[in-house]
Order: C-alpha cells, then structure tokens, then sequence
C-alpha cells in the first residue's frame, strides 16, 4: 500500500495516481514518502518502460501542498518540507525510464512543481496551472481568499517562493522571460495558453483525454526499454551518441 497513492502497472506502463480527490490530491508528507517508494521500485524492474503519473477526481491533478499540513509546521519544519519536496521530484526526474504527467483541472503550486518534474506533460483542456505561491502575500484583490487575512507562509523578514524545484523548472521548459512573467504574478494559465508557451506539450479534448492519455503511454511503452533509458541519459546530458555499442 502507498499512502495516498494508486498505482497499478499493466503491460509495461506503472500508472500512478495521486487519490485524495476530496482534497484535490493534495501532498501530503507520506504521499511525498510513498512516491519515493515508488520510484525507487520503477527503477528496479525491468517489466516498467514508461510511467504516468495522474490525478484521482475530476477537479484536479493536483492542488499543491496540503493546507493542515503547512498550518502544523515549525520554522524548523519549513526548511525540512522544502528538501523532501525537491529530494523527492530530483528522484522522479533521474528515472531510468520516461515518466510523463497527465494534467487535468488544477495543477498549481506544489502539484505544478510535481508535474514539472516529470519529462514533459500533457493536458486536458480544461487545465489550469500555474505557480500561484507568490499571491498568497499579495495586496487584495490578488491575494487569494484562502490567505485573506495573511499567509502563513510569509516570513517576518526575507521571502519566500516556490521551494520544490519550480523556479529552476520552469524556465527551462518555457524560457526565463516567460517564467519570470508566471512567477511575477502568480498567474494560472490555462490549457491553450499553457501549450502556447511549451509548458505542456499537447491538450486533449476532454471526451479523449484518458485515451489519447493511454495511447500515448502504450506508443512509448513498446520501445526498447535500454533505447529509452539511454535516450533520457543523452538528453539530460547534454550529450551526443558518437559510438554504437559493438554488435
């Protein structure tokens, strides 16, 4: 069992499902724990070749952090949430094997982060995301109701900012200019706009998203698993391919 997760693996795809829909599949420390976990068991079997990692509900992939969770921290604590976030999306992106995000409704702040530490995402139409941390301070009528009167989160002195791996993220799937004009105004952009700026790669209609979602998973599926392992390598590296292994 993984704690607020589903994850079930068929014909070579491990699809995992954040599922606290009540809660708009917000993260919670187990969950964060309970992916590590996950990830850990993708890289070891060589049954898996891509993963998928979705949303439960209809509302949303996912909302972020989980507000208890957040209003229970310590100065101490927020230090510590903040590695096992960024420990935790640096692990899904060192795979072996690809793993894409799957979007649907709300992906903003932590659960934004979450995707953009995936391959690459794709969208369902009715998308929402964005990196919204930075309203949570706003003056009205920008800061949200849920921190009408003040965010937990802002320190007496100093800043605060998305804090699992989103500002170094998302410039580079959609530019440092781009990202500075999200990360500015806390704005959620929608599917369109999102596709627009490369921060999602396609947006399915909704009467196809699970199984355009599906199709896609089993194309990358059906490759060589060592092909795609190698790939991966190559282009986080930054490398090229000189030499074929000897036959």
């Amino acid at each position: 069992m993984y704690e607020g997760l589903d994850v079930t693996t068929k014909e070579r795809v491990c699809w995992i499902t954040l599922n606290r829909p009540d809660k708009l599949n917000a993260l919670t420390p187990g969950m964060l724990y309970a992916l590590r976990r996950v990830f850990d068991e993708i890289d070891d079997d060589p049954d898996i070749c891509v993963a998928v990692l979705r949303g439960a509900g209809e509302r949303a992939f996912c909302a972020g952090m989980d507000l208890e969770w957040s209003a229970s921290l310590t100065r101490a604590d927020r230090v510590e949430q903040g590695r096992l976030g960024e420990k935790t999306f640096a692990m899904m992106e060192r795979l072996s094997v690809p793993v894409f995000a799957a979007v649907h409704g709300y992906a903003v702040g932590g659960g934004l982060e979450l995707a953009l530490g995936a391959d690459f995402i794709v969208a369902h139409e009715n998308a929402r995301m964005g990196l919204v941390e930075i309203t949570l301070s706003a003056r009205p009528p920008h800061r949200p109701k849920m921190t009408e009167d003040g965010d937990p989160d802002q320190p007496e002195y100093g800043g605060n900012a998305p804090g699992w791996g989103g500002t170094k993220r998302l410039p580079e799937r959609v530019g440092k200019a781009r990202a500075k004009e999200m990360l500015f105004t806390g704005v959620r952009l929608d599917a369109a706009r999102a596709l627009q700026t490369g921060l999602v790669n396609s947006v399915f209609p909704a009467g196809e998203f699970d199984d355009r979602v599906a199709g896609l998973a089993e194309r990358i599926a059906a490759m060589n698993r060592y092909n795609l392992r190698l790939v991966k390598e190559l282009v986080h590296g930054g490398y090229d391919w000189i030499e074929p292994h000897p036959s």
